[in-house]
């Protein structure tokens, strides 16, 4: 069952986390900062809400392609744990889309 997680960014994003195998196959690979919204995920009947502010390349060859608003899902058991973080805490994620469309999720901070 899917756990009602919102990560929702760059005005609004939803996320999965896993690690791609290979780096070479990422179309596209960003950073995105956010910080947790207590309101917003209780307004919308969420356990989690994360509203990003940055979405930047991981690196000087990565492409990061994304738009403002543009809805991501998160379907990893580790949303249980970013649903205790506190409200207003500061995130960061690799999000990487593989050469077969396959989004992966790294959390990179904090560390859970």
């Amino acid at each position: 069952m899917l756990k009602k997680v919102a990560l929702l960014g760059l005005s609004s994003a939803l996320a999965l986390i896993a690690v791609p195998s290979m780096a070479d196959e990422a179309k596209q690979s960003c950073i995105l900062k956010g910080v947790v919204n207590k309101a917003k995920a209780e307004q919308r009947g969420l356990d989690v809400y994360i509203d990003f502010k940055s979405a930047k390349p991981a690196s000087r060859q990565a492409s990061c392609d994304l738009s403002r608003g543009q809805p991501l899902m998160i379907k990893e058991a580790q949303a249980e744990k970013l649903q205790d973080l506190p409200h207003g805490t500061r995130v960061a994620y690799q999000y990487t889309v593989t050469a077969d469309n396959t989004a992966a999720w790294q959390l990179l901070t904090p560390s859970l």
